[in-house]
């Protein structure tokens, strides 16, 4: 497996840290799959016919998830309701500790491969990829990696500024709306 780490974006980390929880994990997981995307289609083209299903089982996938050891949010969450505090001031000082910190509250894994619905396709899969035996390498994965994944780095940038932007833009028209009734 390879991993590509983009570091630099802190302007970017901040903002998403300002939105709810929802529309930062919303913003991100769309920014990734949007970016991600041309690679996708890159893999599709080079995959062999046959059937056809090896093409239409290539997916994107997001993974948000929380390092809870750099995470000083969860240890003010923890004190918070150990020192007899409600779930609401909690979930406040968790906030309130990670802006201070300036640490993000998500980082997400984007992945994109063939979808495994079963282990005979998951074999096939692979077997088209690295080959086998009886049957020689037909690479369709990391052709598509090497062609785009300095492609998918630059756009990301750019699909998240654009994705927090809308984000801010609706919780702003939700704000406005629920002022409006009173």
């Amino acid at each position: 497996m390879v991993k590509v780490k983009i570091e630099g974006l802190r302007e970017l980390e901040s903002a998403l840290t300002e939105l709810s929880k929802g529309a930062a994990k919303g913003a991100l997981k769309r920014a990734l799959i949007k970016s991600a995307e041309p690679m996708r289609l890159a893999a599709v083209r080079n995959a062999p016919e046959d059937k056809g299903g090896l093409k239409r089982g290539i997916k994107i996938g997001v993974k948000i998830a929380k390092d809870k050891s750099k995470d000083p949010g969860s240890r003010a969450f923890a004190a918070t309701m150990a020192a007899g505090g409600t779930r609401g001031e909690a979930v406040q000082a968790l906030r309130n500790a990670r802006r201070s910190q300036g640490v993000g509250e998500t980082f997400a894994e984007a992945f994109m491969g063939p979808v495994r619905a079963n282990k005979k396709n998951s074999i096939k899969a692979m077997a088209q990829e690295f080959g086998s035996v009886h049957h020689p390498a037909h690479p369709y994965m990391r052709p598509a990696f090497d062609s785009e994944a300095g492609n998918v780095v630059n756009r990301i940038k750019g699909e998240l500024t654009s994705e927090i932007a809308k984000s801010v833009k609706r919780a702003r028209a939700r704000a406005a709306r629920l002022a409006s009734k009173g």
